[in-house]
């Protein structure tokens, strides 16, 4: 029997709050990596990843998505619709670019756990960094993966869809 995938107009709340609290989950584990070196870099780590998450990436890619105004899998159609004017969705391809700036939200504190390795070893700091790691590398792609992409009407033209199917 073929099962045919489903093309969400709107995701069902499930799908963006699933996403949303991995995020978060990265957020407290990056938090917590940055605190172990530092308080301040603790703070503007989790200071950078809601501005980026909540408003860089709604403002810079969301605003071409034909999810704008709308629930996508990430919920930030709906962000992005109370506080930028929409875009072409001809230019999402183009815009989509800016999905870079999210980077150090998942990096930043892996290399941090990898630096503190060599000054501060200890079984804890290991357990925090293989959790983040596999929270912000693993968990994050696979909710994308298996709740986002698959239901999603920009397949044709989502530079990160298509680097899936490759």
């Amino acid at each position: 029997m073929n099962k045919q995938t489903i093309i969400y107009e709107n995701y069902p709340w499930t799908t963006p709050l699933i996403e949303n609290i991995v995020w978060i989950g990265v957020y407290i584990l990056g938090f917590t990596l940055f605190s172990l070196f530092n308080i301040w870099a603790a703070l503007i780590y989790l200071v950078y990843s809601i501005v980026c998450m909540y408003l860089l990436i709604p403002g810079f890619v969301c605003t071409s998505c034909s999810y704008y105004g709308r629930t996508c899998h990430s919920g930030q159609g709906r962000i992005s619709a109370l506080f930028f004017p929409k875009r072409d969705t001809n230019l999402f391809s183009s815009y989509f670019k800016y999905m870079r700036l999210a980077a150090p939200v998942f990096l930043a504190p892996l290399i941090a756990g990898i630096i503190l390795f060599f000054f501060h070893f200890s079984p804890e700091l290991v357990i925090l960094t293989i959790a983040f790691g596999i929270t912000a590398l693993w968990c994050t792609r696979i909710v994308t993966l298996k709740h986002g992409c698959p239901h999603c009407n920009q397949q044709s033209v989502c530079p990160g869809c298509q680097k899936i199917e490759a």
